[in-house]
Formats: structure tokens, C-alpha cells, sequence
């Protein structure tokens, strides 16, 4: 095998077929006799082991395995019940184990099938699928028909995966599900890159994460594209982002969120709505943050409160709602508008509840200012 090494102990069963001779004439005249069949062979391996190494010596991958048999050309080894190394700069990067495996002479590919874990030994990452094909010269890891990538605190399942392990970089694609503990958090997509080594995963289609808390979903989110920082617990969503809360009850929509997962906190750098269906009253603002465990939302920039069943709304520079209280404070440029009777005041701070109509006015160092708007 070119720029590898095979050690083996070899078994050769030989079973030759000839045809006998036999004779029917009196005179015993031998007749014509059937030339031997063709020879067939068969190489059986017992204990076996690979290893292919560069032009330094160094080893690239070590494969053990019971029993092997090699193919009729001797280009390939079909071996069962094995274990391998696969190095990278003379470490080992993969440590892998399967029920059966194929091992080209070349060394461009191992290729192993049925139930074939794969331990990276940098990142505590074990990679399961059925079938997983390794290409050394391009440091690769192909895992198809089902993959799982565990992580102590992190899993993904997708239909088909590939690590580069130079760059510590796990690509996934199909079905996708990803789970994650403390928050217990799940996600579906259908393409992500996992940058293992930095704690960061990137998705490039539209995703559904689900927030739990004692078995119950908290939060809910959909939007078409993700980033995150998994030793920050912080999810960034882009592209018609929604957000479900059931505590408070309620919903979130922008183009850009960025999600910490931990302390439940929304924080948007784009505009921002916020939606009370129950209490009918929607908030929007050029930029925001909701802090879901405090039932508190901040808001600024041409921040608008509106109450659609009394048509009363409160603008601000700056708007800070308590959502369990209703309680509405308003600071800087305020204006508060009802109909019926129609009104608009003006005054550098507002305080009160659009439901009830119970806002007040109040000037600072200005006089607030009202209108009586005739019908």
C-alpha cells in the first residue's frame, strides 16, 4: 500500500475444483479429461491494523480492527468491529469506533458504517451517526443517515453533518433539532455552521426556539436567520423576528433581537413593537429593550403607547412600561391624545394607564400645554 503500512495475519483458504476421469469402453481407452477449474481465493485477516503516514513520518490515521477481508484487487479491506485514530499535526484529533468499515489501500478514505461514534478529544464533542466517511488529505469528516453532535451542556440531530476538524467547524444540514440545557432551550432549522471551538453557531434559514421552565414553554421565537454566542446564553435573531412570552403574555416583533436566554432580555437595536393582546395596547419605538423577568420594557426613540378600544395614545422620546401594573412613564417631548372628549396635552413627562385614561401631564420647567380639540 503506498505510504501506508499493513500488518495483518493472514488465513488463505484455497479450494481448487477438478473434474474426475472416468472410463466406459471395454478396451478401457481413457477419453478426453476436463481441464481443472479456475482457482478461487479468498484473504482473510485476523487482528488487523492500518496506518498511513506523511512524508515526515507522521502518522495521518491508525485503524484496528478483529476481522478484515480484502476485495478481489486488494485495493480495499472490508473489516469489522474496529476503532481508529485520526491525527492532525501528529495528535490525534478522532477517535473513532464502528461495527464495520472499508479501508481504501490508497488511504484517501476510511470509510465506517453501523452505530459509529466519533470522539473529537479538543471540545468534548462526540459526533454519532450510521455511516461516516473520513478523507485525510482534506482533515473531513462525513457523517450521513443521521447525525447527533453531543456536547455536555448542547445537542444537535440533523440527517447529515460535516466536521472539518482543522477548523473545529461542524456544518449541518436537513432536518435539525438542537437542544440545550440550563436554560432549557430547543431549536429547529434546516442549515447551520457549529464553530465548535469558539462556542458559535450561525444559521442562514428560518429557525423556532422554544424557552422552557418546569416542563412548560416560557418564550417562544421565530425568524429566518440566527447567531449565537453559546457561553454568553445569547441568541441574535435577524428578519422578521417574533417573540411569544406567556409571562407576560406578550408578543415581540422586529427585524433585529438580541436574545439573552438566561436573564430573558430583549433587546432590540432596530424598531421595536410590543404587543399586550389582553390589555389591547401596543408600544413601538426606534430601538427597545423588554426585560421578560421584570415585566419591564424600555423603549426610545420617537417611542409611541397606543390603546386601541379608547383610541388614547401617549408619545415620548423615551417610554417605560411596567406591563403587570399597566403603568405607563413617558419622558422627554410627551404628548398625550383620547377622543372623547378629544384632548392632547404636551409636557416633558407623562405618568398613568391608557386604559383608564388616567394620564397625567406634567411640564418640569415647561408649562404643559392642552387643547380642547372641537368635534
Amino acid at each position: 500500500m503506498k505510504g501506508c503500512q499493513w500488518t495483518r495475519t493472514l488465513k488463505i483458504v484455497l479450494t481448487i475444483a477438478i473434474v474426475g476421469i472416468s472410463s466406459c469402453a471395454p478396451e478401457r481407452k481413457p477419453k478426453s479429461q476436463q481441464a481443472p477449474a479456475a482457482v478461487e481465493a479468498r484473504l482473510a485477516l485476523d487482528n488487523l491494523s492500518f496506518q498511513q503516514v506523511d512524508k515526515q513520518g507522521k502518522p495521518l490515521w491508525k485503524v484496528r480492527a478483529q476481522k478484515g477481508v480484502y476485495s478481489p484487487d486488494k485495493k480495499r479491506a472490508k473489516v469489522t468491529n474496529l476503532d481508529g485514530d485520526f491525527y492532525q499535526d501528529g495528535q490525534i484529533v478522532l477517535h473513532v469506533t464502528a461495527k464495520v468499515g472499508e479501508v481504501e489501500q490508497e488511504g484517501e478514505k476510511v470509510i465506517l458504517r453501523g452505530d459509529v461514534v466519533t470522539k473529537e478529544t479538543r471540545n468534548q464533542l462526540t459526533l454519532i451517526g450510521q455511516e461516516v466517511e473520513w478523507q485525510p488529505k482534506a482533515d473531513l469528516l462525513i457523517i450521513r443517515d443521521k447525525v447527533q453532535a453531543n456536547q455536555p451542556k448542547f445537542q444537535v440531530n440533523a440527517d447529515e453533518g460535516k466536521y472539518l476538524s482543522r477548523k473545529q467547524q461542524l456544518d449541518l444540514s436537513g432536518k435539525i433539532t438542537t437542544y440545550y440545557q440550563d436554560p432549557r432551550l430547543a431549536m429547529q432549522t434546516e442549515r447551520m455552521t457549529w464553530f465548535v471551538k469558539d462556542k458559535r453557531i450561525v444559521g442562514d434559514k428560518p429557525v423556532q426556539i422554544q424557552r422552557y421552565q418546569a416542563n412548560q414553554i416560557t418564550s417562544q421565537v421565530a425568524a429566518n436567520s440566527f447567531s449565537t454566542a453559546l457561553d454568553r446564553k445569547i441568541i441574535n435573531l435577524q428578519g422578521n423576528v417574533q417573540l411569544n412570552a406567556t409571562k407576560p403574555l406578550i408578543q415581540v416583533n422586529g427585524e433585529s433581537f438580541a436574545w439573552n436566554i438566561d436573564r430573558e432580555l430583549v433587546t432590540a437595536d432596530r424598531p421595536i413593537q410590543i404587543v399586550d393582546r389582553k390589555e389591547a395596547v401596543t408600544l413601538t419605538a426606534k430601538t427597545g429593550e423588554l426585560d421578560l423577568q421584570k415585566s419591564l420594557a424600555t423603549l426610545a426613540g420617537q417611542a409611541l403607547a397606543v390603546a386601541t378600544r379608547n383610541r388614547a395614545k401617549l408619545e415620548a422620546n423615551q417610554l417605560v412600561w411596567e406591563i403587570t401594573s399597566q403603568q405607563l412613564i413617558g419622558t422627554g417631548n410627551v404628548v398625550y391624545q383620547q377622543i372623547d372628549p378629544v384632548i392632547k396635552f404636551t409636557g416633558a413627562r407623562g405618568v398613568g394607564k391608557l386604559q383608564d385614561r388616567s394620564i397625567v401631564v406634567s411640564g418640569g420647567k415647561e408649562q404643559v400645554r392642552t387643547e380642547f380639540i372641537p368635534k
